[in-house]
């Protein structure tokens, strides 16, 4: 569209609105319902930008919706999944604890008891690191009574539960 034919359509528009004004100038009647026309159309557009903004507002509404519950749900499955780790290590720790006196009594036995009768050829290459039966020369080593070896062996399950359901957390 050439600036002439828009200069021409909008003088062609300019007449009309002369002529608009004109007839709706003939009578008071005339000029009322005009206003009530232009105040009817001015009416639906505020009413169409409404219905827009309100359109809006529940699309927006309903997103944010679905995404707390999306989050809900990621929170609940991610509380069952640890949930599940957690009941998993009480019970693997449990299971330990309660084969814990078998592992201590096997620990005692394999490092605190000196076979009766070392074998002279043994003794030469073999160095057991053993606690002997009788006093030894070390107080330290002579105060660790079983009970202490308990105390160490349930804290070394309790840790070795926690370190394995700390790995677990990450798939």
């Amino acid at each position: 569209m050439g600036l002439n034919t828009l200069f021409l359509s909008m003088e062609g528009a300019l007449r009309w609105l002369r002529g608009l004004a004109r007839w709706l100038d003939g009578s008071a009647l005339r000029l009322w319902a005009g206003l009530a026309l232009v105040a009817l159309g001015v009416a639906g557009w505020q009413y169409h930008r409404a219905a827009h903004w309100a359109a809006a507002a529940h699309a927006t509404q309903s997103a944010w919706d679905a995404e707390r519950k999306a989050a809900a749900a990621a929170k609940t499955a991610a509380e069952a999944r640890y949930r599940s780790l957690a009941d998993d290590a009480d019970a693997r720790h449990a299971a330990a604890l309660a084969q814990g006196d078998a592992r201590l009594a096997a620990y005692i036995a394999a490092h605190r008891l000196r076979p009766s009768a070392p074998d002279p050829a043994r003794a030469a290459t073999d160095h057991p690191a053993a606690i002997p039966e009788g006093p030894a020369a070390n107080p330290v080593l002579a105060s660790i009574t079983e009970a202490d070896l308990k105390i160490c062996d349930a804290n070394y399950v309790y840790a070795q539960a926690a370190h394995d359901w700390a790995n677990g957390l990450n798939p």
